[in-house]
């Protein structure tokens, strides 16, 4: 990182060959067999909603119909786009609160170190708020450029996948835009290709979005931090 990089500035950092491919190719095989031992990927066929004694696979979107219910349920929720009648997403599975059914999240990527990485280049203090694994299989219809509406928040997010070309699916980020969505410039979109290992770190108040997918599948590790706040 150049000594002269204003993280507050610009809203987002990048970092290339941040995780060997060792640590990468190990938590794939554990959500990969995660998918595959409990049949989640035929649950995600079904029109009905699946409670498990683990997780809860939301299909219907009837009962778990928000951000903050999904978020805070007592079982982690594995969120099927693909369903809910939702005119975005089609073909994203999001699981909320993975680290409670993939332990070794937290053995493969030490939160101090990260939580280190952070304070330091926002001049804060920082407080996990949830993990979250996005596994987007040829997503063509992915949610336009947005923000989440809130002062602060950051996503620190792990490449599962190469993503080498557009096509995949890359994320997209404006830059400056969590300080002035007025004056949007040409040269402050950018698109983020990298590989496994590698971690955009982005302030969520910021205009950013994936792009579509043309015969893809990419997986991602996102943790999300809200300020650590001192109780006096």
């Amino acid at each position: 990182m150049q000594k002269d990089y204003d993280f507050n500035e610009k809203g987002y950092l990048f970092l290339k060959d941040v995780y060997p491919l060792e640590i990468i190719n190990k938590i794939n095989q554990e959500i990969k067999d995660f998918m595959n031992e409990n049949n989640i990927y035929g649950h995600l066929q079904k029109k009905n909603d699946v409670q498990e004694k683990n997780f809860y696979v939301n299909n219907t979107y009837d009962s778990l119909n928000n951000f903050k219910k999904i978020q805070y349920y007592y079982l982690p929720v594995i969120d099927n786009r693909g369903s809910h009648n939702r005119s975005t997403d089609l073909g994203m599975t999001d699981i909320f609160n993975a680290d409670k059914l993939l332990p070794n999240i937290s053995t493969y990527f030490d939160m101090n170190v990260i939580l280190t990485i952070l304070q330091k280049i926002t001049g804060i203090q920082w407080k996990l708020d949830r993990t979250n694994i996005h596994i987007c299989n040829n997503v063509s219809n992915p949610n336009s450029f947005h923000f989440e509406n809130i002062d602060k928040c950051i996503k620190y997010t792990i490449y599962l996948s190469d993503i080498l070309n557009n096509d995949n699916g890359a994320p997209m980020y404006i830059e400056k835009t969590h300080n002035d969505k007025t004056n949007i410039k040409n040269e402050f979109i950018k698109t983020f290709l990298g590989k496994k290992g590698d971690v955009l770190i982005s302030l969520q108040n910021g205009i950013h979005r994936k792009l579509p997918q043309k015969n893809s599948i990419s997986g991602f590790l996102v943790f999300n931090f809200i300020p650590f706040k001192k109780i006096i």
